[in-house]
């Protein structure tokens, strides 16, 4: 079983217009609203995948209410902690190639409802036979920067692996509890490093000075030209095909999603890499957020080529 981490969900609220104009009037006949927030991408991805899924973390109002009853309708287990607050809004405007986000910070969480958490997620991996615990996303306001690795510490006490996407100081307090996988992009590793990185040389250096925190895998996005991975011993290239991206937003949340799904099956490191690339593909080129179309995974499975550079 996987369990997914979502500290901060949303409803993602996707306009489609064919024009988006500043301080006017923008009128549109295409809206698309979904459970959201990256892990709730990744557990949904998850599921369309045939994975058993529990999926974890906190809720609240009528928001919270709906995305729990969308993953209900898919057969996910949810063991949610229920805030007072009510679970965010975030808005992305997709105009002629363009996508303009609004993000909502999310509700403030108490210290007692901090602390419940802590509490269900040790129970359940305690109680299930969870082998790997994924977390995707910001932390809502009221939580310390170094709560994901008191969870990444609850897990690896009992060899779970943990996979982590986050940025900015969560992810740079995150890196001291040594989670299995993080999956950074360029721009967050420079701010972790405090560099700036103009090469695939400067990349792999950057990559093999992160490593020094002990983790197992670290994928780069790098978009539409694939990623770069350090894992383990070696360091591998990704190269995707070109594609039309209708809709990129949770398409870096499906290629979690992949990857879990092949690490929870103890596969290669080409494999976890291979499927989640095409997970975010099968994303990146349809409407809904955080999904794939299953049905065509063998379509862009076949076309991408990993490389060992180092």
């Amino acid at each position: 079983m996987i369990a997914t981490v979502t500290l901060n969900p949303s409803v993602d609220i996707s306009y489609f217009i064919d024009e988006f104009n500043i301080n006017a009037v923008n009128r549109c006949d295409r809206c698309i609203k979904n459970a959201g927030g990256k892990g709730i991408n990744v557990t949904k991805v998850l599921r369309a995948l045939g994975c058993e899924v529990v999926a974890t973390g906190f809720l609240g109002g009528e928001t919270g209410q709906l995305i729990e009853r969308e993953l209900k309708n898919m057969s996910v287990i949810t063991d949610f902690v229920q805030i007072e607050g009510h679970t965010r809004n975030c808005i992305a405007i997709l105009a002629n190639g363009t996508q303009t986000e609004i993000l909502e910070s999310g509700p403030r969480i108490t210290k007692e409802e901090s602390e419940t958490f802590i509490q269900k997620l040790t129970g359940l991996m305690d109680k299930c036979p969870i082998r790997v615990v994924a977390a995707s996303g910001s932390l809502p306001p009221g939580l310390e920067p170094d709560y994901y690795a008191r969870i990444i510490r609850e897990a690896k006490r009992r060899n779970i692996k943990f996979v982590l996407d986050t940025s900015g100081d969560f992810l740079k307090e995150a890196l001291a509890a040594s989670p299995y996988l993080i999956k950074p992009n360029v721009t967050e590793i420079e701010d972790l490093l405090k560099t700036k990185i103009h090469s695939e040389r400067e990349l792999i250096s950057a990559l093999q000075e992160l490593q020094t925190y002990g983790m197992e895998m670290i994928v780069v996005s790098l978009g539409k030209d694939g990623c770069i991975a350090f894992c383990k011993d070696h360091i591998y290239k990704v190269s995707v095909p070109r594609v039309y991206a209708i809709n990129p937003v949770g398409s870096g949340d499906a290629m979690v999603a992949g990857m879990v799904k092949e690490i929870h099956n103890h596969s290669s490191f080409e494999k976890i890499l291979k499927v989640g690339t095409t997970c975010g593909i099968l994303n990146a080129i349809q409407e809904k957020t955080g999904w794939v179309e299953v049905r065509r995974f063998y379509e862009f499975y076949e076309q991408i080529r990993i490389e060992k550079i180092a």
